[in-house]
Order: structure tokens, then C-alpha cells, then sequence
């Protein structure tokens, strides 16, 4: 799973390399995947806009929580070009973050590709897989659309 991941990385990278400027939207980009990701965009030139459940606690000076990803504050400062947005994760019963109303229009309608990192391994991931697809081309059907999600017996 993670050799298939490693390749359409380096594939979208690859084609965003030849040019600058462009928008690009990680969900479930708080985990080690994509910080990594992030941080290599931004170094290339692009936006990042990761979408998460907290962002307030993403972006915490020490990770005070083991059910949420965190990137820290130190990280954030040194990519500027990396913001974080708060969504519902799919799961509109289980909201955390305080503000995720609108973020569809706030961060789907610029984006030039949405890398979805949800996965799949619980009912709640494939909900987030399931809302950042269909929330994408309701937005922004144009949009480069990147989808990881695997199942636990993968």
C-alpha cells in the first residue's frame, strides 16, 4: 500500500513540477504522509490547504492529542504556504473542529488537485473519502482528483 502511495506521489509531483502556483488540497494531511507531502509542495512553489478534523490542535506548540493529527506550530511557521482548515470529515454527527461551516467553497474552489489521504480503514475514513469526492466535483469539477483509500484487508 504504501509503495502505490509512494508512486502517485511522486507522479503528482512530477506534473506539478513544471509549473508554479499551484493550489493544492490534502485531507487527512496532519499524519506523517502528509507533512512530508506538504512540505515538499510548498519548497516547490504551491499552495497546500490540508483539511482536518482540529485545526486548532494541528497546529498545537506540542501534540496534546493522540486522536487528531498534529503538525505542530514550529512546522507551520517554517512552510507559510501551508494553511490548515477545519471540515467535517464526512461525519456530520461527529464534528471536532469549531469551524468547518463553508469549507467546501473556502478551499475546493481554488484547488487544482485534491489529494485525499482518509484511507479507509474505518466506516468514519471511507465517509471522509466518500464527502471529499463528491464535495470536489460539486465545487470544482476540473480539479486533479487524488483518492488513497484503502480497505483494512489491503
Amino acid at each position: 500500500m504504501m509503495n502505490c502511495f509512494i508512486c502517485i506521489t511522486a507522479l503528482l509531483l512530477a506534473s506539478l513540477n513544471a509549473a508554479n502556483g499551484f493550489h493544492i488540497v490534502l485531507a487527512g494531511g496532519t499524519g506523517k504522509v502528509g507533512r512530508e507531502l506538504s512540505s515538499k509542495l510548498v519548497q516547490d512553489g504551491h499552495d497546500v490547504t490540508i483539511l482536518c478534523r482540529n485545526a486548532f490542535l494541528a497546529a498545537a506548540p506540542s501534540k496534546v492529542s493522540s486522536d487528531f493529527g498534529w503538525l505542530g506550530q514550529s512546522f507551520l511557521e517554517k512552510y507559510p504556504g501551508i494553511k490548515l482548515r477545519d471540515w467535517d470529515g464526512g461525519d456530520l454527527l461527529d464534528i471536532v473542529g469549531q469551524d468547518w461551516v463553508g469549507w467546501q467553497d473556502d478551499a475546493l474552489s481554488k484547488a487544482d488537485c485534491v489529494v485525499n489521504l482518509c484511507g479507509g480503514f474505518t466506516q468514519q475514513r471511507e465517509m471522509a473519502t466518500e464527502r471529499i469526492v463528491r464535495e470536489s466535483l460539486r465545487c470544482n469539477p476540473t480539479a486533479l482528483q487524488i483518492t488513497v483509500a484503502p480497505k483494512d484487508e489491503e
